[in-house]
């Protein structure tokens, strides 16, 4: 996600510096090469069903292929402690940068999901080690859905509305008034980044409170929720 972010000027300084080096850092975490540069009107997110059935506006069919590949194990513990487990190790790892699975570090923001799910008991195939083929396992899993995250999900964000999933992040908490707390691994560590699908368009509300961290994506300004591709509960 190429962009920084807007503070509103009711910000207070540290929060404006802190969110300026969230967003700068997002591509950084996922991306393996430059931005893309957008062209043209933009469409709305690409949106998907829990049953992992294409909604209309979502952009082309997957290939049949797409639905072939591992499957998740068994959850070893009950739902409720594995999202526990899941999200206290994520909020363990806010503000570093090195993430160590297995004794092994690993690149690329779905490295903190993978950190995650192992400490969960609920460990991801082996051939899941990108954003795209995490979003191809929670199709095969029937766990997409466009709205109502919930902690422990995981969600999925493009680089423009209605793009293709290029970064993943683990929900922390959902507030009273639908935002996410999202821990996000970046090239700067790992942070925190606010997302609130039900009010897409909108920064703040009207008493000032963060709705959506604010982007610049291709010389525009994009609220995160505009940039949700679908969450999925996995664990």
């Amino acid at each position: 996600m190429d962009g920084r972010a807007i503070a509103g000027s009711i910000a207070p300084p540290m929060a404006h510096r802190q969110t300026l080096l969230l967003v700068a850092a997002l591509a950084a975490g996922c991306a393996t090469g430059s931005p893309r540069p957008i062209a043209g009107p933009l469409p709305p997110p690409a949106r998907e069903s829990r049953a992992g059935t294409r909604d209309q506006g979502a952009g082309p069919a997957p290939h049949p292929a797409s639905d072939a590949g591992p499957r998740l194990a068994v959850r070893a513990v009950s739902h409720d402690a594995a999202v526990q487990r899941a999200v206290e190790a994520a909020r363990g790892l806010v503000g570093r940068r090195e993430i160590v699975v297995d004794g092994v570090p690993v690149d690329g923001c779905s490295a903190l999901v993978r950190a995650a799910f192992e400490e969960a008991g609920r460990p991801l195939p082996a051939g899941v080690t990108d954003v795209p083929a995490l979003h191809r396992l929670a199709r095969r899993e029937g766990a997409l859905r466009r709205g109502k995250p919930a902690p422990g999900d995981l969600v999925f964000l493009s680089d423009r509305p209605g793009g293709q999933p290029e970064h993943v992040g683990l929900v922390e908490r959902v507030g009273e008034g639908g935002t996410a707390t999202v821990l996000h691994r970046t090239g700067r560590g790992v942070l925190r980044l606010h997302v609130n699908t039900g009010q897409p368009w909108k920064a703040r509300a009207d008493d000032g409170t963060i709705l959506n961290d604010v982007l610049v994506v291709g010389g525009g300004r994009v609220p995160v929720g505009r940039l949700v591709v679908a969450f999925a509960t996995l664990l």
